[in-house]
Parts: C-alpha cells; sequence; structure tokens
C-alpha cells in the first residue's frame, strides 16, 4: 500500500519533468558554427524545425555606422558620373562599358576585386571584395540621332518623306565632300554620289508636297547620277515641270544629348515606284562607326579623368 501510494504521489513530478525536456527541446537555441575552409564564424538558430541562419542585418540599426558602403546611384550627366566616382573610388576599383548600340551605359564598381599577383592564393592572399557599391550612368541618345536612325531605311510616301525633310533639315550640311573625313569622301566618289544641300532639300521636300497626288509620267538616272522625275499634275495649274534628286546627302548631328560633338553621316537617297506611287527613304552608312568614334571618345574621356580601368562588358 505504502508503494502504490509512494508510485501515485511521484506522477506529477515525473509529468514535470518530461514537459521540461519537451520544452527544452522545442525552445529555440543560438549556436555559433565556423565555415571549415577559412573559419568564418556564423550565427544559427537550432529549434524543432532545424537549424537556420541568423539574417547578418539583424544588428544593423544598432550599429552607429554601417559595415559597408551599399547601393547603387544613378547619374543623368557624365559629369556627375566621374565626380562621383572620382569622390568614392578605391585602389581597386572599376567601371564596366556597356557598347550597346541602342542601350550604352557605364557602371563603376567601387569595391571591386583587386589583381591577382603572382603566386597569391586565392581567397587567402588575396580576397575578393563584395561590389556592393556602384554608379551606374546611362548614356541619352540625342534627339536627333533618335530620329534619324530611328527612319533609317523605313520606306515612306511622299509626303511623309517631305514632311520628316522639312521637320529635320537643320540637321543636313552644306559642307562640301572635300571637307568630309577621307572615308566618308572615298565613299561618296566609289559610288559617284551627288550630295544635296540644305536648300536642294527644302526644294525637293516643297516639291514632293505639290506633286503628292501627281501621276509619275516618267523617272530615270541620269548620266550625272541624278534621278528625274516628271510628272502630270491633277491640278489644272500644275506646269509639270520635271523634279530632280541627287543620289546623297550628309548630316552632322550629335549621338549623345547634351553633347557639344557633332559627326558626320552620310545618306544616300533611294526610292521605288510601286503600285501606289512612289515611296522614298535614305540609308545612313555605317552609322555604328559613328556611334563607336561618340562611345569611345566619351569612355577615352572617364578613363582618363578618373584614372580607373574601363572594360567593354559587364560585371560578374
Amino acid at each position: 500500500m505504502t508503494s502504490t501510494n509512494t508510485v501515485a504521489d511521484r506522477t506529477g513530478e515525473l509529468m514535470e519533468a518530461a514537459f521540461d525536456i519537451a520544452a527544452q527541446h522545442i525552445q529555440a537555441k543560438p549556436v555559433e558554427l565556423a565555415d571549415p575552409r577559412d573559419g568564418t564564424k556564423a550565427h544559427f538558430v537550432v529549434s524543432a524545425n532545424g537549424i537556420a541562419p541568423v539574417p547578418a542585418n539583424s544588428w544593423d540599426e544598432l550599429r552607429a555606422f554601417p559595415l559597408h558602403r551599399t547601393g547603387t546611384a544613378s547619374l543623368t550627366q557624365l559629369p556627375s558620373f566621374i565626380a562621383l566616382v572620382n569622390r568614392f573610388k578605391f585602389q581597386n576599383s572599376a567601371i564596366f562599358a556597356c557598347d550597346d548600340f541602342t542601350k550604352p551605359s557605364l557602371t563603376a564598381i567601387f569595391d571591386y576585386h583587386p589583381d591577382n599577383e603572382p603566386g597569391d592564393v586565392v581567397f587567402a592572399a588575396n580576397p575578393v571584395q563584395a561590389m556592393r557599391h556602384k554608379a551606374e550612368y546611362a548614356f541619352p541618345l540625342s534627339k536627333e540621332w533618335q530620329a534619324w536612325i530611328g527612319k533609317n531605311a523605313a520606306p515612306m510616301g511622299m509626303g511623309d518623306f517631305a514632311r520628316f525633310i522639312e521637320d529635320h533639315i537643320v540637321d543636313v550640311s552644306a559642307d562640301p565632300v572635300e571637307s568630309f573625313a577621307q572615308a566618308s569622301q572615298d565613299f561618296v566618289r566609289a559610288n559617284r554620289g551627288t550630295l544635296a544641300t540644305p536648300s536642294k532639300l527644302v526644294e525637293i521636300s516643297r516639291g514632293l508636297q505639290v506633286y503628292e497626288r501627281a501621276v509619275i509620267k516618267e523617272a530615270k538616272n541620269l548620266s550625272t547620277g541624278e534621278a528625274q522625275f516628271t510628272f502630270d499634275s491633277e491640278h489644272t495649274d500644275g506646269d509639270g515641270k520635271p523634279l530632280t534628286l541627287p543620289t546623297m546627302f550628309s548630316i552632322t548631328i550629335p549621338v549623345f544629348a547634351r553633347s557639344i560633338d557633332a559627326f558626320r553621316l552620310i545618306a544616300r537617297f533611294r526610292y521605288r515606284k510601286t503600285g501606289e506611287g512612289l515611296v522614298f527613304w535614305y540609308e545612313l552608312w555605317r552609322p555604328d562607326l559613328t556611334f563607336e568614334t561618340a562611345f569611345n571618345e566619351a569612355i577615352e574621356k572617364v578613363a582618363a579623368e578618373t584614372g580607373l580601368p574601363i572594360f567593354a562588358g559587364s560585371p560578374e
């Protein structure tokens, strides 16, 4: 009897001990573990659900200053990009240049990886950097560049072509071919090109508008290299005079917005007779070379004023 009562009296004690053991098992506990590769220590939480890392930013609000600079600044003007790079650059900072024809840009990484010295062991003698702090600059393409590139090789009706020429006539150059770069001179002469002046293009655009609804009577290339069209006008007062077209013209425009540097491009005059009448367009000669020249001049300026290496491409 006494033995039975003793066991009964300890039931509550045994249950309490079991609950304590279970609570200890369920309760989360912090532990510190070390990376076996380099000994780096990190905090983890062990619980009934397993082991989970403690977020590294858990202590950020308790610090007077952050451990690292982080974030990406976006600049809208090249001088500001250069100034910011000079403000935050380190010995190992680097700039990456995206030379995409449609969206050129620069990305500066202030905390980039240092160079590997001969004999160094990676991750030991020469640790990598986190690449947390950056600055970006997206080259804004000029409105002139966007307009001429946007309509390049795009057939337009007579009226649309005339309006485009009139809207952008200020971009057309009156310079003689002798003032062009040698490559442009060679191209014009090799194609026996006849260049239109701005006044000639205005005359052409107005003539095209007058004869927008005219019926084509004849179209032929003359020995001079020019093209001539005659029209039977639907207007009773039309005189039907021939309209002479040159084979080429040149434009001088900036590639990037807010740039004072203008670049010359040669445009070939094109036309085609269709069932609905004549369509006109122009074809720019090697605009990619013009873009490369402008882009390379810009990154040479950045390299000279920051002293940092510039790599064509994107960072890892």
